[in-house]
C-alpha cells in the first residue's frame, strides 16, 4: 500500500473546479484519518479549528487563482516533509522554475516563530529535496494574511520571506511568472522526489551503526568529507603493508563532521576504537546507540592500561578532540594523555594508526591548554610518521611528516546552508566586530537566523510555537560557573550510580524534567560539547561582557593558564550548538548593557 505524502494535489484549473466539501473532506481524511474513534472524539475541537482554517484558505485562494485560470501551475496542500518531523507547509505552488511555499494565516498578528517556520520550510525544500535540486528550482516563502486588505507586499528580510494579503499575493506570483524558466515540473514529479535532510549527529551515529548511508545533501557534496575519509584509509593501508606507526591529525571547525568521520572509521575498520574524554558525549552516544563498545570513555581506556596493566589490542585509535588532551599535571602522572595513547598504540604491535580529531578553540577544561605540543613530545624517538593538512611548524620529533590536501574538513554541516556561521562566531569572540558585521550579512540569505532577547519567557514561547508537534530539539545553554546568577537552574552532573545521567536525560529522555525541550534547565559547555540542538537559547551572563571594545571576564577557572581564553572558548561551544537558529538571551543586568548594545546597535542582530 502506497502512503501518500500530501493532502490534495492538482493543477490550478483542477483546484478552481474543486468543491469546498470535497477539499475539506480530503484534507481531513489525510491528516486525521488514522485516529481511533476515541481519539477523534477527544480531538474534535482541534479538528474543527483546522477545518475552519482550511475553509478560509480554500475560499481566499480560489478568489486569487481565478486570476490565473490559464496558468500552467500546480498546487499541493498539506505536503508532509518526509523525515522532516511531520511538518507540513499549508500550500506549495509549483510554477516554471519556482516553488512558492504559502502559509495561510486567518489572523494578522504573526509571530517570529511563524516567520521562522516558513523560512525553514523554504530552506529544507530548497536544499534537501531531490527534484528541486535536480531542476535547480528557486524556492520562495510567503505568509498570506487571508483577512487583511493591504495591497502591500512586505519583504521580511531577517527571515527571507514575504508577508502578503489577498490583494498583494498576486504581485509576488506575477514576479515569479516574469522570472520563469523552462524547468517545469508537475506535482507528481515533485512528490516522487526524495527529501534527505542533513542528519543530526545522533541520527548519523545511528545510521553508521546500522550500516546505512548518510544522505547525499548539498553541504556534504560541497565538502571534502569523502576525500578526508579516503585519505585516512590510505594511511591505514600503508601502515598495515609496511608495519609502521602513524599519527594522523584531522582538523575542522565545530559541526564540520569530525565526530561523523571518527564513528564511520571506527565502525568500518576492524581493530579500531573511538575514544572521547568528553564524558557526557560518551554517555549520550552509548545511550543513543545502546552500545558501550563502539564508543568508549578515554578515562576508562587509559585507566585499564595505567592501573591494571592491561594493554588494549586495538591498532587504530581514534582520539576525539586531540587538542584537548590532558597534560601530565592534570593526569597526576609523569605521562600526558598523548604519552599514554602512543604507548598503547605501539605496545608489542607491528603497526598502528592514531587518528587525532582536532577542533578549533574548544579547550574548556583545566589541563587542556597545552594543546598539540603534547603530541609532539609523545612521539619523540618513537619512529612515528605524522600526517596533517598544514605545514609542519610543530612536530619536530616526527620520524617523517607528510602533508595531505584532504586532512581538514572544510565546511560546517551543522548549520545547514550557513557554512560561514562559525567564522562569524570566531570574529565576534575575537573582538573583531568589523569582520563579524561582514560575516553576519549573508547569514540571513542563508536562512540561519540569530536573535537577541532580554525576555527569556518570550524566547521559550517562540520555540514551543515553532516546534509544536515536532521531534526537533531545542533547549537552553549557559557557560559553567556562577550558577547562582543564572535565571534558570543548571543541569547537574549527577551521582556515579545515577541512570540516566542528567546530561543524557537532557538529550534523550522526553519524560525527564531535565529534557531539553522542557526548558527547565540549562546545559553547560561541558554537557553539550560535541552534541547539538536544532535551536539553542544561549543564556549570556555577567561572566563575559563587552566593555571598552573588548570582552571582559568574570568567574574564571582558578589555575587556568589563560582563564579569559577558556571562558571565551566556553561561549564558542555554546554559540555553535544550534542547527536551525541561535537565540541569545541577555538578562537585564547593568554590567551587560554594553553587550546588549553591541548585539543590537553594532551587529544589528534583530530582537526576538
Amino acid at each position: 500500500m502506497i502512503t501518500l505524502n500530501y493532502g490534495w494535489k492538482g493543477t490550478i484549473r483542477e483546484f478552481l473546479q474543486l468543491s469546498l466539501h470535497d477539499f475539506v473532506q480530503t484534507l481531513t481524511s489525510y491528516v486525521y484519518g488514522s485516529l481511533s474513534s476515541q481519539q477523534w472524539h477527544e480531538e474534535q475541537e482541534k479538528i474543527q479549528s483546522q477545518q475552519k482554517a482550511w475553509k478560509d484558505c480554500f475560499e481566499k485562494l480560489q478568489q486569487i487563482f481565478h486570476n490565473y485560470n490559464t496558468l500552467d501551475g500546480w498546487l499541493i496542500f498539506e505536503y508532509s516533509i518526509l523525515r522532516g518531523s511531520g511538518r507540513r507547509p499549508d500550500v506549495l505552488l509549483l510554477l516554471p522554475g519556482h516553488v512558492l511555499v504559502i502559509e495561510c494565516k486567518s489572523y494578522n498578528a504573526v509571530s517570529a516563530s511563524e516567520y521562522l517556520q516558513t523560512s525553514l520550510y523554504v530552506r529544507d525544500i530548497e536544499h534537501y529535496h531531490s527534484t528541486v535540486q535536480k531542476h535547480s528550482l528557486k524556492v520562495t516563502g510567503v505568509l498570506l494574511l487571508t483577512n487583511h486588505s493591504s495591497g502591500t507586499l512586505l519583504p521580511k528580510n531577517e527571515f527571507q520571506v514575504y508577508l502578503a494579503s489577498q490583494n498583494s499575493l498576486c504581485k509576488l506570483i506575477n514576479g515569479l511568472i516574469k522570472r520563469s524558466t523552462n524547468n517545469t515540473i508537475s506535482a507528481d514529479q515533485f512528490l516522487e522526489g526524495t527529501y534527505q535532510p542533513s542528519p543530526s549527529m545522533l541520527e548519523a551515529a545511528r545510521a553508521i551503526l546500522n550500516n546505512k548511508d548518510l544522505p547525499r545533501i548539498k553541504a556534504v557534496d560541497s565538502s571534502n568529507f569523502d576525500d578526508v575519509y579516503n585519505t585516512i584509509q590510505s594511511v591505514i593501508e600503508e601502515a598495515q603493508q609496511t608495519n609502521t606507526h602513524h599519527l594522523i591529525l584531522v582538523s575542522g571547525e565545530p559541526g564540520a563532521g569530525k565526530t561523523f568521520l571518527g564513528l564511520k572509521i571506527a565502525h568500518a575498520t576492524p581493530n579500531s576504537i573511538y575514544l572521547s574524554g568528553n564524558g557526557p558525549l560518551v554517555e549520550v552516544l552509548q545511550d543513543t546507540l545502546n552500545n558501550k563498545t563502539f564508543v568508549q570513555s578515554l578515562y576508562s581506556y587509559k585507566r585499564d592500561y595505567l592501573q591494571h596493566g592491561k594493554t588494549p589490542h586495538e591498532q587504530i585509535i581514534i582520539f576525539d578532540e586531540a587538542q584537548r588532551a590532558w597534560d601530565a599535571q592534570k593526569m597526576n602522572s609523569h605521562l600526558s594523555e598523548p604519552d599514554v595513547i602512543i604507548q598503547i598504540a605501539k605496545a608489542n604491535k607491528p603497526w598502528s594508526v592514531v587518528i587525532g580529531l582536532i577542533g578549533d578553540g574548544q579547550e574548556i577544561h583545566l589541563g587542556e591548554e597545552s594543546g598539540l605540543s603534547l603530541w609532539n613530545t609523545a612521539i619523540q624517538n618513537q619512529g612515528i610518521t605524522v600526517h596533517a593538512k598544514h605545514e609542519n611548524l610543530l612536530f619536530e620529533n616526527a620520524e617523517r611528516y607528510e602533508q595531505h590536501e584532504h586532512l581538514h574538513l572544510n565546511c560546517s554541516l551543522r548549520s545547514h546552508a550557513a557554512l560561514k556561521y562559525y567564522a562569524f562566531v570566531n570574529a565576534l569572540l575575537d573582538d573583531d566586530i568589523e569582520n563579524a558585521q561582514l560575516l553576519k550579512q549573508p547569514l540571513e540569505q542563508q536562512r540561519y537566523p540569530i536573535f537577541v532577547t532580554n525576555d527569556l519567557q518570550r524566547a521559550k514561547e517562540q520555540l514551543r510555537n515553532l516546534y509544536t508537534g515536532d521531534n526537533k530539539t531545542f533547549g537552553i545553554l549557559c557557560a559553567s560557573g556562577a550558577d547562582h546568577s543564572k535565571h534558570i537552574p543548571v543541569v547537574p552532573f549527577g551521582g556515579r550510580n545515577m541512570l540516566p545521567k542528567p546530561a543524557t536525560a537532557y538529550f534523550n529522555y522526553p519524560n525527564s524534567d531535565y529534557y531539553c525541550k522542557e526548558l527547565r534547565y540549562a546545559a553547560t559547555e561541558f554537557q553539550t560539547q560535541g552534541l547539538e540542538l536544532d535551536t539553542a537559547i544561549v543564556h549570556w551572563d555577567e561572566d563575559l561582557y563587552w566593555h571598552n571594545g573588548q570582552w571582559q571576564c568574570n568567574y574564571t577557572k582558578t589555575g587556568a593558564k589563560n582563564p579569559q581564553q577558556m571562558k571565551i572558548n566556553a561561549y564558542r561551544v555554546l554559540l555553535t550548538r544550534g542547527r536551525d537558529a541561535t537565540i541569545i538571551y541577555v538578562p537585564n543586568k547593568p554590567i551587560l548593557k554594553g553587550t546588549w548594545d553591541l548585539f543590537i546597535h553594532e551587529l544589528k542582530i534583530p530582537v526576538l
